[in-house]
């Protein structure tokens, strides 16, 4: 067997030697200014923000906008070069629409950036105020940010701890760390400790950090670190420096865009070149000026470009986001509505995320009687039963009695309710709060209790120790010790034993199944504190006990957590626990919550330190709990995860998770108990605290996902037949091609409105039980592309009937295009109800009129209507007045799409059926 590490302490003289320090005395005044000077003020160091130009300036960078850009660039060239005496809106209306679109989405963009990240002002906003600290033997109160390393602090309850230092004197000490460690309960320090330096946060009894309170006692320490050099500091570099990597959503959505861009270059290059070639093949065809064949070419990239697709895109996502804060869960950034939907694991942290970051006691010990308490964190209201049925509070046994006094007696803390909120806390210990809770729910109230007492002396408790101590006198006039600590430290100090008798001699067979229970308790991750006292002590009040019984408390799981996590499951969803709590107590949460399953595995801190990022790769995915985790440590776990191709979501409230918020695909935040640098760091913020409330939004996100496949599907089909009527009557004969501005128009206006009432469209019944999609899934499938590719040869190819019918002289040329344009802007309506569903029928989906679409269908075809009939806009538009029999005809062909694609997707779900009997 190999021998233990060396345990690495630095000495107190040489600490004190090293930072300047003089034990007692502290540092002068002109020590402290020097040190100043040298080390900087006491604060954390502020993210680096980008300018609004810069946001500004990043909202074009987009291929789909740049594409734009340059078409509209174009489109000044056009109008700059056209003669005769065309209005200001004729030569440039199709730029200034294309322009409007550009700003509308730039400024959608920039409105959401300016959400920027504010973790590391979070982060300064948690330091203390003041500080008091010993320099030349004298107390002052400082400024925090005026504390350097060496100086001495003085610590005592309610203080919040302005730097990072090493205990030099501790009394009765115990600081709340859960924030910075994710340990509910409060650190016990003890300056005379033996502790490693390189031991995790939660162990470092000897050490007191920044950003943490103290709960009870007092203590005097020497500063370590400040700023930047403090373990939040290092926290808040981590934060700074975790790399946000884009979105499925938006790298899927950027990959799309620069396929279009390179489509569209591709299609206009080849138009434009055919235009000036064609004469040399088509002498008889009409030549065409250079600006106009440069105006074709854009009319081509203007309708092969889902113009709305950003905005609306983005509209869906922040409408998404509204339905999200209804069920509780606050989206900061909008692609993490969508995200959410395609995550694979959610990695959670423990404290205050699946529990309650409330310790309660779950079970009582006493006369041989199993208690069970019932209850919700520090409130009053519960109850305690024996065998399910409830104690009788009038005819209490005597031994559950004076425990629940005991506990009461020997006991620092306060339970207090918040005037507002009206819910219940703890001032002081959060252990000690929970005895206070059991006896509150056993119909002894504290307050009243200490009242009928007078306080004598109190033995407070130490880690050397292991026990408290508080004598009182009673009502009777009597001195009664009441002790509790560990069942192993008091047990050798009981005489006798309390029971419903009264008390008797206690025997060894007593004291085996006194230390059994307290061993079934802690394999049950509860925490055990034992009762006892004796009445008129004599010499030692800690000696010759009798035994009262036995307290097992837990932070017990948040209410609805076991059905969020089975509900995960069920969403091929898998939950890893990472945690700063300990290995044993972790476990038993995660098998209490349904967390736990066979074969899986636990992993501490030291483990994970011992193992490098390859084999932390290949063990990650059987491993369901990681316990006593830094922070550092939690970025390698969601990396390697990210690294076996997963999409990690990752849960938590504390200091220590903000930097795995940041890294993580989408950080999820606690709202309520979260600090505000978890929720700064956080893409998602659930306001109810509530674990549960994950499932609502990854059932919003998989149907926001679906719903922006449907109406890209709905607006590409729809420009695929805007591509082939323009390709098309650009390419043949004298045909007079769509202008920029009715392409638009369509795009925007009369597409844009169905486009988004697709966006909103009601969840699938069935989309939970299917696995999430992967990360290299594409947007669109092969499937997808062919039935563009069938519509738009559908919608387009309708469209040319008018200019056959031109040919034929049973109509002007423009009046055709007029007639092309008002179908190609009417057939879409028909065809947004099939692209409810890519493969079932449109009578198949449930609701079978989805409301919010029959609204944008009416709406757009009205707004398209008065383009058409108003006299004023018809020269804007180029239209024409048409007959009661040329709107039948145009209204037969519009609607003809319908049974076409739904034919269409009758023969795919046939060719599937067949292929789903033979295999």
């Amino acid at each position: 067997m190999s021998s233990p590490p060396p345990v690495h302490v630095e000495p107190l003289d040489s600490l004190l030697d090293r930072l300047g320090a003089v034990d007692q005395v502290g540092l002068t005044g002109e020590q402290a200014l020097a040190a100043q000077q040298q080390q900087g003020k006491n604060r954390l160091p502020e993210a680096p923000g980008k300018s609004a130009l810069r946001q500004i300036l990043e909202q074009f960078l987009n291929p789909l906008v740049i594409t734009l850009l340059v078409a509209a660039g174009i489109a000044v060239g056009v109008g700059l070069t056209s003669g005769g005496h065309a209005t200001f809106l004729e030569r440039y209306g199709d730029a200034i629409a294309i322009l409007l679109i550009v700003v509308l989405n730039a400024f959608l963009g920039f409105y959401q950036e300016q959400k920027a990240e504010e973790a590391l002002s979070a982060l300064a906003k948690m330091t203390a105020p003041s500080a008091r600290v010993r320099r030349g033997g004298q107390i002052e109160i400082i400024a925090a940010e005026d504390v350097v390393a060496g100086d001495l602090i003085e610590l005592e309850a309610g203080d919040a701890i302005p730097a990072d230092a090493r205990l030099l004197q501790t009394f009765d000490l115990g600081v709340e760390e859960a924030a910075l460690t994710g340990e509910s309960a409060a650190a016990a320090k003890d300056a005379k400790a033996i502790c490693p330096v390189d031991a995790p946060l939660g162990d470092r009894q000897t050490m007191v950090f920044l950003g943490t309170s103290v709960v009870r006692g007092k203590g005097r320490a020497v500063v370590t670190g400040i700023g930047a050099a403090t373990e939040l500091g290092k926290i808040g570099t981590m934060i700074a420096s975790a790399e946000k990597e884009p979105t499925p959503l938006e790298r899927q959505l950027d990959k799309f865009g620069k396929w279009i861009l390179v489509g569209c270059l591709a299609l206009s290059a080849f138009l434009l070149a055919w235009g000036m070639l064609r004469p040399h093949f088509f002498p008889d065809w009409p030549a065409r000026s250079w600006h106009v064949l440069l105006l074709e070419a854009v009319s081509l990239a203007v309708a092969a470009i889902p113009e709305g697709l950003p905005a609306i895109t983005t509209i869906t996502l922040a409408l998404g986001t509204q339905r999200m804060a209804k069920h509780g869960a606050i989206v900061r950034k909008l692609p993490a509505v969508e995200t959410l939907g395609a995550a694979t694991v959610i990695c959670t942290d423990k404290t205050g995320t699946l529990t309650q970051n409330q310790m309660m006691v779950r079970e009582v010990w006493a006369d041989f009687v199993r208690y069970e308490v019932e209850g919700e964190g520090y409130s009053p209201e519960g109850r305690i039963t024996a065998g399910g049925a409830p104690v009788d509070l009038a005819s209490m046994p005597d031994p559950l009695d004076h425990l629940l006094k005991t506990a009461v007696f020997s006991n620092g803390a306060e339970l207090r309710r918040d005037a507002t909120t009206r819910t219940w806390g703890v001032v002081g210990d959060p252990t000690e709060g929970a005895l206070l809770t059991l006896a509150a729910r056993g119909d002894r109230e504290p307050e009243s209790l200490r009242a009928s007492v007078q306080l004598v002396k109190e033995l407070p408790f130490d880690s050397d120790r292991k026990r408290m101590t508080v004598v009182t006198l009673d009502g009777r006039g009597r001195e009664v010790a009441h002790v509790k600590g560990s069942a192993d430290v008091l047990l050798p100090r009981c005489v006798k034993l309390d029971t419903a008798t009264g008390p008797r001699a206690i025997t060894d067979e007593d004291r085996a199944a006194i230390l059994a229970e307290a061993d079934r308790m802690s394999e049950k991750a509860l925490r055990v504190l034992a009762m006892c006292r004796r009445v008129r002590p004599e010499g030692d009040p800690e000696e010759e006990l009798t035994f009262l019984g036995l307290a097992g408390m837990m932070d017990p799981p948040r209410p609805g957590v076991p059905e969020a996590v089975a509900e995960c499951h069920r969403a091929h969803i898998g939950v890893v626990m990472i945690t700063g709590d300990h290995k044993l107590t972790a476990t038993a949460i995660a098998k209490e919550i349904g967390l736990w399953q066979q074969g899986d595995r636990a992993m501490t801190g030291a483990e994970l330190a011992a193992i490098s990022d390859e084999e932390l790769r290949a063990k990650v995915e059987d491993i369901r709990v990681f316990a006593r985790t830094t922070a550092e440590q939690k970025l390698r776990i969601v990396s390697a995860l990210k690294a076996r191709g997963h999409v990690v979501a990752m849960t938590g409230d504390g200091v220590n998770d903000a930097p795995a918020l940041k890294a993580a695909h989408i950080g999820i935040a606690m709202g309520r108990a979260g600090t505000d640098v978890a929720r700064q760091a956080a893409d998602l913020v659930l306001a109810d605290d509530n674990f549960a409330t994950i499932v609502s939004a990854v059932r919003e996100g998989r149907a926001i996902y679906r719903n922006i496949q449907k109406f890209i599907f709905f607006l590409l089909s729809s420009n695929a037949g805007l591509c082939v009527a323009v390709f098309a009557t650009s390419f043949v004969g004298p045909w007079t091609p769509l202008t920029p501005l009715m392409i638009l128009w369509i795009n925007l206006v009369t597409n844009g409105l169905p486009a988004l009432a697709l966006g909103v469209d009601p969840p699938s019944p069935g989309q939970m039980s299917e696995r999430p999609r992967g990360m290299s899934e594409s947007l669109m499938g092969a499937r997808d592309w062919l039935g563009m590719l069938f519509v738009g040869v559908l919608m387009g190819g309708m469209s040319l009937v008018y200019y056959v019918r031109a040919g034929r002289q049973e109509f002007s040329m423009p009046f055709a295009t007029a007639a092309a344009f008002s179908l190609l802007a009417l057939a879409p309506m028909f065809h947004a109800f099939s692209c409810r569903s890519p493969r079932e029928s449109l009578f198949s989906a449930r609701p079978l009129l989805s409301k919010p679409l029959l609204l944008a269908v009416a709406t757009s075809t009205a707004i398209h209507l008065v383009a058409v009939l108003v006299t004023p806009l018809q020269p804007v538009f180029k239209t024409f007045d048409l007959s009661l029999a040329e709107w039948g005809v145009l209204l037969v062909l519009s609607a003809a799409i319908v049974p076409a694609v739904e034919l269409a997707k009758a023969i795919d779900r046939m060719r599937r059926g067949d292929e789903a009997v033979k295999a």
